[in-house]
């Protein structure tokens, strides 16, 4: 997993450094230096006042267009995390949304892990 990396996902002006992602196992970089948006895995992205629409909106629609399988947005002003899976033509037909304390499990998809959400900030 990294944090900050410049990806370029599908479509015009859709650079984007997620605030984590991981990358499968044996990814590489392409011809330029820059990962591949094929390689990502998972996203995570959490939510300041100023970014909300930007990760609700373009962003979404960018990483499921690129059919990452997982993304996980974290709401400290809603209090809830959200994850979408199962990628499908632009938008992800899977949404699980609880609010924070709820562990987000992760463990049926290619994250593998069980994420703890108690202690995650409140805005």
């Amino acid at each position: 997993m990294f944090s900050d990396v410049r990806i370029d996902f599908p479509g015009e002006e859709n650079g984007f450094c997620p605030d984590v992602a991981k990358l499968r196992d044996g990814a590489t970089t392409d011809e330029t230096g820059h990962w591949r948006h094929e390689d990502v895995e998972f996203v995570a992205e959490v939510i300041s006042k100023g970014t909300a629409a930007n990760e609700y909106g373009p962003k979404k629609a960018a990483y499921a267009t690129a059919e990452v399988p997982v993304y996980l947005i974290a709401d400290p002003y809603q209090g809830k995390r959200h994850v979408y899976t199962e990628p499908k033509d632009g938008e992800y037909l899977d949404e699980h949304t609880v609010a924070f304390g709820v562990d987000a499990d992760l463990t049926g998809t290619v994250v593998g892990l069980v994420l703890e959400t108690g202690g995650f900030p409140r805005g």
